[in-house]
């Protein structure tokens, strides 16, 4: 009686083990990882809200999609961009920013991928850039205060005095907030944050 018991636990387990392996063949459980969001699509349409919690997940097989997302800080890079400053001085600016996905609905939707969303983030970003460098001083690009410069030449202390430098009403830092303030407004559309840019 006993050996019989034994084998049907045994056999309940393959059957069980066979259904599992069924289930993720088909497609029926999915695993999400902590670092990535889902979102589940039926015949390319949204299906309820997107999933951002770990672990296993169930879908209906063959019918419905997964499209993993992450949701970890995301790198952009743009290309150097030569921009005339508002003293018509032209300058090589390369950007590059931190952002993440915060509404992947939203992001499937506007750009489906990291690649387009990568496009839209060098029209956001490099048209904020220009707009931002365009309207200021070549100095306030380059410099980020007023303070009085102490150098060293051939063995003499030379000191250049606040008269002597051009005064700054806005600094290199005061810059690159103000491109980060105008991207920021633009990029949620795409179900996009913009943590921060720098130049």
């Amino acid at each position: 009686m006993k050996e019989g018991m034994l084998g049907t636990i045994l056999g309940f387990f393959v059957v069980l083990f066979l259904l599992v392996i069924a289930a993720f063949g088909s497609g029926a459980l999915f695993i999400v990882d902590e670092t990535k969001q889902v979102v589940i699509t039926q015949f390319g349409k949204p299906v309820g809200e997107p999933i951002t919690s770990a672990g296993l997940h169930f879908k209906t097989p063959f019918i419905q999609q997964a499209h993993y997302f992450e949701k970890r800080l995301l790198d952009w890079d743009g290309d150097p961009n030569q921009i005339p400053t508002k003293d018509k001085k032209y300058i090589w600016v390369d950007t590059t920013a931190r952002w993440k996905i915060i509404d992947a609905l939203k992001f499937l939707q506007s750009v489906g991928n990291e690649m387009s969303a990568h496009s839209r983030l060098d029209d956001i970003i490099n048209s904020a850039t220009r707009d931002a460098v365009t309207s200021h001083l070549l100095v306030e690009a380059v410099r980020n205060t007023n303070r009085i410069l102490e150098t060293k030449e051939e063995g003499v202390d030379v000191i250049v005095t606040e008269e002597a430098l051009e005064r700054l009403e806005v600094g290199r830092q005061q810059l690159t907030r103000a491109i980060l303030e105008k991207a920021k407004v633009l990029a949620p559309q795409y179900g996009i944050e913009i943590i921060d840019v720098r130049i």
